[in-house]
């Protein structure tokens, strides 16, 4: 990404022999500032330093960007008649490979120290997505862009990458075949048809679409069909001004237009991407390139900022897996002064790099085509070999058997925890007439192998589960891994879960398990309600909470609250699983946590279940007594065996030891 197509520029025979890069970009300035301004913007939003909630729009500034540069560049050369599929694609490794090598290179020997064995997994299937133009395939099934985990994923952003290399793939192929007559009409047809499966897409999402696992708005944020309008957006104006002389727009509007993306980036108007916002950014792009450069004024400011754009590439690649990185090592969100200190970090790398790297082998080639060939072949090698040879390594050395942490912990069975008790009841159940419902999501799952430890209710129960829905009636939080689509399934579950449990004659007592958050925390909500998303508070949720214990109680069941267990805002499991595997941690000497650090990042779920107690006099149960003890919650048996899977749920072992002793069998009556 962060780089067109641009033909290697001719060099006086003195800087050929010394391989001295040029002091100047060969690119209109404009361009480059525009490049500047896009970088920026996404390493601002990556960073989090200030708020720059559409900063991602960079990327999209960058795509009209490629599209217009690459296929400026076949134009010329078609028309010419000098255009060579076999130097259009050394040009495009001469000018890609060499930095995306390097920076492999790099993230890899820094992951083999940081990644835990399950995120080494991924990321080797990152790599070899990125190595082969498929991080945009490969990522999805792995995470959502805008979800919490991906930020931890080093390799995440080159799925932009792997969208221009195919387009790279594409666009030559359709120029070169279709006659130049036609040309028009084909760029024109082509991103109205990307365009209108793009809007589809996203504004009527289906939650999986026929050939693949993934949902149609998760789809047209990451493939190449939705997203080459952005795209073929500059290739149409590369038409129009190599057809139209002095093709150019007023100096005004492309004012205009840069406001207008700067504006967009920090107040974007649309909550679902790439749509209303990627659309008038596009726009505005395509004018601000129309014509020449002569609108963009020259001094101390623009200059610096061209500079950045001519760093764009190599501080792409080098900035998200710094970030990703750090929030590993720190088991979540890393300290603002940290993030200040990659910003700088990043930019220096990236200078370095495009200087020593990326000059060196773009305008090297013909020089010494022989010694820049072993080179890649090198650096290829390195980057197939060397996470071969860590993953070996890690292997030798694992001593410490994690196996439990990472077992998966879906109650029963695994189509329980989907919510899919109604038709698999047999599965979700431990006797045809049970007395007890264990209702909610994941935090209601993570109870059943300690409750079939307490035998009383372990051998009569049923599982009415749906991951990530918590056992409110009428409300749904969402988030960025969730959407409206899922909030609307999530209370449809809830309604049939309780028309379930008050229609049973044989089930009196529901146990009711969930985290909370997005419900109860205090702070401005995202919230499900009453048919549409609404920007709410925890009142909200708190009294839908009591609607539906009340509404239990009418019918003569007895509801139970079990809180979450204590957390303190960081991957308590993926703690121990570093520490018992000598992996880098930073900000915490110890995976244990004071009692006011839980009070503190859970005070709006305490106070939230304390509410719904004091209104509706139902027992809620909670885990400090069994885990916090002299002011310090332990999250580990004695045996060292981690009591947490991750930032709150209970692994097996801690589910057998904490669920029983929390006397849950004592509050029948």
């Amino acid at each position: 990404m962060f780089r067109g197509g641009i033909a290697k520029p001719i060099l006086p025979d003195e800087a050929k022999k010394t391989l001295q890069p040029m002091k100047h970009s060969p690119i209109r300035p404009d361009i480059q500032f525009l490049r500047g301004i896009a970088i920026l913007a996404v390493l601002i939003y990556h960073a989090e330093l200030i708020p720059l909630s559409g900063g991602y729009l960079g990327v999209d500034v960058f795509f009209v960007i490629s599209g217009y540069l690459i296929t400026s560049i076949i134009l010329r050369d078609l028309s010419s008649h000098q255009f060579s599929f076999l130097k259009f694609y050394v040009r495009r490794a001469q000018r890609l490979l060499p930095a995306a090598y390097c920076t492999l290179i790099f993230v890899t020997l820094l992951s083999f120290k940081i990644l835990t064995k399950s995120q080494w997994d991924d990321f080797i299937k990152q790599l070899i997505g990125t190595a082969t133009f498929t991080a945009n395939i490969v990522l999805p099934f792995q995470t959502g862009y805008f979800e919490t985990t991906a930020v931890q994923k080093p390799l995440l952003h080159t799925w932009s990458l792997s969208v221009e290399e195919q387009y790279y793939l594409f666009i030559p192929l359709m120029l070169f075949v279709i006659r130049p007559k036609w040309h028009f009409t084909a760029l024109v047809t082509s991103a109205l048809l990307s365009l209108l499966i793009c809007i589809i897409f996203v504004s009527y999402p289906f939650s999986y679409w026929r050939f693949s696992a993934i949902d149609s708005e998760t789809a047209a944020f990451f493939m190449l069909p939705t997203r080459a309008w952005e795209m073929l957006a500059g290739s149409i104006l590369a038409w129009l001004m190599a057809h139209i002389s002095h093709f150019k727009l007023p100096t005004l509007a492309r004012f205009l237009a840069f406001f207008l993306i700067c504006f967009l980036c920090v107040f974007p108007i649309d909550s679902v991407h790439p749509r209303e916002n990627a659309i008038l950014v596009v726009i505005a792009t395509a004018i601000i390139i129309a014509g020449n450069s002569h609108w963009l004024p020259q001094n101390r400011i623009t200059l610096a900022i061209e500079k950045i754009g001519d760093w764009s590439y190599s501080l792409y690649l080098i900035h998200w897996p710094l970030f990703a990185l750090s929030r590993n090592a720190y088991l979540g969100e890393t300290p603002k002064y940290i993030k200040f200190l990659l910003v700088c970090i990043s930019i220096v790398l990236a200078y370095l790099q495009y200087k020593y790297v990326e000059q060196r082998f773009r305008y090297g080639w013909q020089a010494n085509k022989t010694k820049t060939f072993k080179w890649l072949v090198a650096a290829t090698c390195i980057v197939i070999i060397a996470p071969m040879a860590g993953t070996v390594i890690r292997e030798l050395n694992n001593s410490v058997k994690l196996d439990y942490m990472r077992t998966p912990n879906f109650g029963l069975k695994e189509a329980c925890a989907a919510g899919k008790v109604f038709s698999n009841q047999k599965e979700c159940e431990t006797t045809d007439q049970p007395l007890y419902a264990v209702w909610g999501d994941s935090y209601s799952m993570h109870l059943i192998p300690g409750l079939k430890q307490e035998k009383t209710i372990g051998n009569s129960m049923i599982q009415v589960t749906k991951a990530a829905c918590a056992p409110i009636l009428g409300v749904a939080s969402i988030d960025s891994n969730y959407n409206e689509t899922w909030a609307q399934g999530c209370l449809e579950f809830n309604d049939k879960a309780i028309n379930f449990i008050q229609n049973s004659q044989s089930i009196k007592y529901v146990i009711m398990g969930s985290p909370y958050s997005g419900y109860f925390d205090y702070g401005n909500l995202t919230l499900f309600f009453g048919g549409k998303k609404i920007n709410g508070d925890r009142s909200i949720a708190v009294k839908q909470m009591v609607t539906t214990i009340e509404r239990l109680q009418a019918f003569g069941k007895q509801p139970i609250l079990v809180a979450p267990p204590p957390g303190a805002g960081f991957n308590i499991g993926e703690c121990w699983e570093r520490k018992n595997a000598g992996l880098l941690v930073l900000g915490r000497s110890d995976c244990n946590f004071l009692i006011e650090e839980y009070h503190s990042y859970q005070s709006g779920i305490i106070d939230g279940l304390n509410e719904v107690r004091s209104r509706t006099n139902v027992d809620v149960v909670w885990f400090d007594k069994i885990i916090c003890k002299d002011g310090v919650c332990q999250t580990s048996l004695a045996d060292g065996t981690s009591i947490y899977k991750d930032g709150g749920h209970l692994t097996v072992s801690g589910s057998e030891w904490t669920v029983p002793n929390l006397g849950l069998a004592t509050l029948i009556k």
